[in-house]
This record gives structure tokens, sequence and C-alpha cells, in this order.
């Protein structure tokens, strides 16, 4: 097998092409989380309550009806209770939530939201309402 000078140094160079794409992608995206800004502060949050609400705004005849749910989830961060909305029509979702009243979250508070690390993994951002929701 011959191979030309020519035909290697292209090879040689979409290698070095794809490996410098790879490396800016890496540093893109990095390889932790992302730092925390001024307003922001994660702490650890206990689940006290999970409520679900099934809303049906979206009623089409012909097609099958997706069921919107909104939880509202009751928190307490430090000494302090927050209640809190999201919207969704994933299922695990909301088994993942509610299996986890009563134990330990991560969450990060960013101005009227609050995003929810649940123990499976999932991120949930909510946002704030209302103590009398939950």
């Amino acid at each position: 097998m011959i191979i030309r000078s020519g035909s290697l140094q292209r090879v040689l160079l979409a290698i070095f092409v794809l490996d410098v794409s790879l490396a800016s992608i890496q540093c893109a995206y990095g390889s932790g989380r992302a730092p925390l800004s001024s307003n922001e502060s994660q702490e650890t949050a206990e689940i006290l309550s999970v409520r679900k609400v099934l809303r049906n705004q979206y009623f089409v005849s012909r097609y099958p009806q997706i069921h919107y749910y909104m939880l509202y989830i009751s928190l307490r961060i430090s000494d302090q209770t927050y209640c809190s909305e999201f919207e969704t029509s994933v299922l695990d979702e909301i088994e993942d939530v509610t299996s986890a009243t009563g134990k330990s979250v991560e969450v990060v508070l960013k101005g009227k939201s609050i995003a929810i690390r649940t123990p499976k993994g999932r991120k949930l951002k909510t946002h704030l309402v209302e103590r009398k929701q939950c």
C-alpha cells in the first residue's frame, strides 16, 4: 500500500482540526458546574410537601389529550419555608419529586426562581409563589 505525501498531509490536517474542535467544545462546556453568580446561592433544602394539580388547558378533540400538571412544592431552606410551582407533563418528574418528600435536595436560589436537583439527578426550575398555594 502506497500513501502519497499529499493525502497523508490531508489526513493529518483533518485529525488536527478535529482535535482542536473537540478541545474547544470541551472548554466551552467545561467539566464541572458553572460558577454561581453573586445573586445565586446553592443550599440544601428539605421537601416538605408536593401537591399535584391537573391542568387541561389544551384540548383538541381529534388528537389524544396531553395532561399537564402543576406541582406546588413546599421547601424548607435554612429555617425558612418557600412555596414554588412547576408545570410538567412528564410523569417521571412528578414521581421523582414526590418520592423526595421528607428528603434533602440541592437547590439554587436565584431571584424568584429555585432550581431543585432531585435525588435521581433531575434539575427542575421552579418559580416562587404565595405560601397559600402549597
